[in-house]
């Protein structure tokens, strides 16, 4: 009887459909999700409404307006996945990288929160790269922050920055703390992903670095 192989290589056909899948799949789940937080939210409006005409709102309209500030504190950590993880065209030939990095450290501050780990963000505003593979951009972003604070352990930082280059945009990723490796070898596949579009990645230890190629005839 063979042995199981200890981890299944996918055929780069079955990965790419993977990868194309996942943000259609997240796209359908925060619209289900997000379609019964809105009628919640509608229903405590009315409530609130039917008991302030009879009278009655007294001393519950703190916990209605909790409610529905939860609601709606929910359906926004939604849209921010959904907009990251299952980002729309927009029809340009060009991404703001600043804006990308922003929106990952937003949707990571929940990981690193429930971690116990720091977030020391420095980004370049306006950074921006001719790109027309806009998911890879996203992964190239997040995945290296996700893995940094799997490393990182509790109570320790990591430190996140974005600035232009001479010929390049260059985003660093670098944690401080044990540096425990608690997932799979990222460096291929960012490898991979970065060559596509024109840059390039390295992953050494606690550090991950991903240049991206700057937008043509930018200014200043």
């Amino acid at each position: 009887m063979k042995a199981m192989p200890s981890e299944t290589v996918l055929n780069p056909a079955v990965r790419a459909a993977l990868v194309d899948s996942t943000p259609r799949l997240v796209d359908s789940l925060v619209h289900e999700a997000r379609n019964p937080l809105n009628a919640i939210a509608i229903n405590v409006e009315v409530l609130t409404d039917k008991l302030r005409q009879a009278a009655l709102l007294g001393g519950t309209e703190k916990y209605l307006r909790a409610m529905r500030d939860q609601v709606f504190r929910v359906d926004g950590i939604l849209r921010r996945f959904a907009d990251f993880l299952a980002p729309r065209p927009s029809g340009e030939a060009e991404v703001n990288l600043s804006h990308v990095v922003e929106a990952a450290v937003q949707v990571a501050g929940h990981e690193a929160r429930k971690n116990r780990v720091g977030l020391a963000v420095e980004v370049e505003p306006e950074l921006r790269s001719s790109l027309s593979h806009a998911c890879s951009v996203y992964f190239l972003t997040l995945q290296p922050i996700l893995r940094a604070i799997g490393r990182a352990g509790a109570d320790s930082q990591v430190q996140i920055s974005l600035s232009r280059q001479p010929d390049a945009v260059l985003f660093v990723v670098r944690e401080s703390g044990p540096g425990v490796e608690d997932g799979p070898d990222l460096a291929p596949v960012l490898d991979e992903l970065s060559g596509a579009i024109g840059g390039s990645a390295s992953v050494r230890g606690g550090e991950c670095r991903v240049t991206f190629p700057l937008r043509a005839r930018q200014g200043g």
